[in-house]
């Protein structure tokens, strides 16, 4: 539909010279849009296409601006007419009780009033509402926001309004609500959409199908739980006036989640207050009216709960609902089996797998923010550089099982021996390293001694029967004024060498 209009300001609403250009159906009868079939009513200035269809119904050649407003105020559908600007200028009796607006308190409005998200009004304007837009009515879903904030899905079909000339003049949009059907088909192909998209990480996928949710269900708190024994943890949330915040934790018996987790399957109570939980904790103390919620499970284990809630009582919950609330649920778990996996996989590659310490690569990104950390801050901080003496014979002896045994042994000697701050890895064979922040030398030399001290008070394994002592070459280097990561650890080496050299089963500090 096509309706050209001249000396509209923004205090009213006025229909003029109308056209209708764009094949659509109005009464069953299909209008053509191509220019060439078009016949003008002189006097009235309205255009109708003379088809076939037209010329079989006499007196509908040519209608009046009054007539196409009457037909409009008669529609069951919403009509929003916008000038170029995006400015509303007609809205039909349909869409004033769809929005709640009346027509004087949309006068200098911006149809960005009726759209639940400003993001989407934007997105729209790229897609369809301007003048390079394609001719022609589009159809598709859009969540929009009343007077009074509910928000709704509706069936929309809208487009750009040309004059006789092919210049673009407004916009127009007919609005349903969407049927259940249609709100639920919308939701899954947002649900995917969030699923598919490779620009989010786990923590965004959920966070944006805690949105979702919300907006289905009119539930507008809405959180991902994890819990741990009686604790209720709250890793991810929405909530309107942000007073909920990740991190947050509640005594699991005090939230409607023990219900659901009890039931191990979505539950939900569409008015507490007239329900069997009426007296519960959560109701008490937070006023929590609605509640639909449903187990997590990840691994086959319950690792959670999502849920939303309103301090409004909402419609009873359907079948659908609680099945579509088992989607998000299993959905959110599946997110959090990825997150986890990615996060262990992630490990695995700086970890080392015979020792279970940083590897290579690890420890050198920790030794060079340690490095960078030192300088701004003017804290010292000291590298330790240890080999096993003879390792090469134990290999020889024993075999390289023996020798994989003694490593185990040691790197659990290391971890027991170190200050939590310090950080230990595995540089390859048997060389180990050792970073010590906020440590001057004589703390270094602290360190290097009591693992020397363990180390002769601990035969190590060389199988489950037999066991030998193993003594330890140790360097030890403070990070210098001039010193970069690579000049630190060119010290640290030479000092264990001058170790090794000097009898092995000894303690040499760079410099000294």
């Amino acid at each position: 539909m096509v309706i050209a209009f001249q000396n509209v300001n923004h205090a009213g609403f006025a229909l003029t010279e109308s056209r209708l250009t764009t094949t659509m159906e109005l009464s069953g009868v299909r209008l053509s849009s191509d220019p060439s079939t078009m016949t003008r009513h002189k006097e009235r200035g309205v255009v109708f296409p003379a088809t076939d269809d037209m010329s079989r119904l006499p007196g509908l050649s040519s209608v009046s601006p009054s007539l196409l407003e009457d037909i409009f105020n008669q529609l069951p559908e919403a009509v929003v007419v916008a000038d170029k600007a995006r400015y509303v200028i007609y809205i039909n009796p349909a869409a004033e009780r769809l929005f709640g607006y009346t027509r004087p308190e949309l006068a200098g409005q911006r149809t960005a009033i009726f759209y639940a998200d400003r993001h989407d009004f934007d997105d729209q304007g790229e897609r369809r509402y301007n003048p390079a837009a394609a001719s022609g009515m589009e159809d598709y879903r859009m969540s929009y926001r009343c007077a009074d904030g509910t928000i709704f899905l509706a069936r929309t079909c809208g487009g750009v309004i040309r004059d006789p000339n092919g210049e673009a003049s407004g916009y127009i949009a007919l609005i349903r609500p969407a049927r259940p059907a249609e709100k639920s088909i919308d939701t899954l192909q947002r649900l995917h959409a969030i699923s598919a998209n490779p620009n989010m990480d786990s923590d965004a996928r959920i966070h944006a199908i805690l949105e979702l949710g919300a907006r289905h269900f009119g539930l507008p708190v809405a959180i991902q739980s994890r819990i741990d024994g009686e604790a209720y943890l709250v890793e991810q949330c929405v909530s309107p006036d942000n007073s909920l915040s990740p991190g947050t934790r509640f005594e699991l018996p005090g939230t409607y989640c023990v219900h659901t987790l009890r039931a191990n399957r979505p539950i939900g109570f569409h008015h507490t207050a007239q329900s069997e939980i009426h007296d519960h904790p959560c109701y008490r103390d937070f006023g929590l009216e609605a509640y639909l919620g449903s187990p997590i499970q990840v691994d086959n284990r319950a690792y959670g709960t999502l849920n939303f809630s309103s301090p409004e009582p909402c419609g009873p919950f359907s079948q659908d609902d609680l099945i579509f609330m088992q989607l998000l649920a299993d959905t959110v778990g599946h997110e959090i089996h990825e997150r986890q996996m990615r996060d262990r996989l992630s490990a695995l590659a700086r970890t080392d797998e015979l020792t279970g310490l940083a590897n290579r690569r690890a420890i050198m990104e920790v030794l060079e923010w340690q490095v960078a950390y030192s300088r701004r801050s003017g804290l010292p901080l000291c590298v330790l550089s240890l080999d096993l003496d003879y390792f090469k014979r134990i290999n020889d002896t024993w075999g390289h099982a023996g020798g994989d045994s003694v490593l185990r042994a040691f790197a659990a000697i290391l971890l027991s021996a170190r200050r939590e701050v310090d950080r230990c890895g595995r540089l390859g064979g048997e060389e180990f390293i050792v970073v010590l922040p906020d440590t001057g030398l004589a703390g270094g030399r602290a360190v290097a001694r009591r693992l020397r001290d363990t180390m002769a008070a601990t035969p190590l394994p060389v199988s489950d029967e037999e066991s030998i002592p193993v003594t330890l070459s140790a360097g030890l280097a403070e990070l210098a004024p001039n010193d970069t990561v690579t000049s630190l650890l060119r010290r640290v080496d030479g000092a264990l060498y001058e170790a090794k050299n000097g009898g092995r089963d000894g303690l040499c500090v760079a410099g000294e």
